[in-house]
């Protein structure tokens, strides 16, 4: 979970091996196949990263990062538009040191 401490607004970013994922508590991800097959209502369920996300969250599986606002901006559009946030894993190698 990202938490902007200017304005309180909380992010959460599924990291994936391969591209990063915004998902939120209201069972929506940014991944295609949620798309796809959830949302034009293929599926009755939506992808493993919502899943997995609501198995993080009940089980407090989560890290907790509490960043500047713009440094959350860049974490959105990083993932958007490259599917990727060096900034993230950056903000997270530094917590775990």
């Amino acid at each position: 979970m990202v938490k902007d401490i200017d304005t309180g607004f909380e992010l959460y970013v599924f990291r994936g091996i391969e591209r990063d994922y915004l998902v939120s508590p209201c069972r929506m991800c940014t991944c295609s196949d949620f798309l796809i097959h959830f949302v034009w209502g293929k599926r009755a369920y939506p992808c493993y990263h919502v899943v997995g996300f609501y198995i993080a969250l009940n089980e407090q599986k989560y890290v907790k990062l509490e960043l500047g606002h713009e440094e959350v901006k860049e974490i959105v559009l990083e993932v958007l538009f490259q599917g990727f946030s060096k900034l993230l894993r950056k903000a997270l190698s530094k917590q775990t040191t």
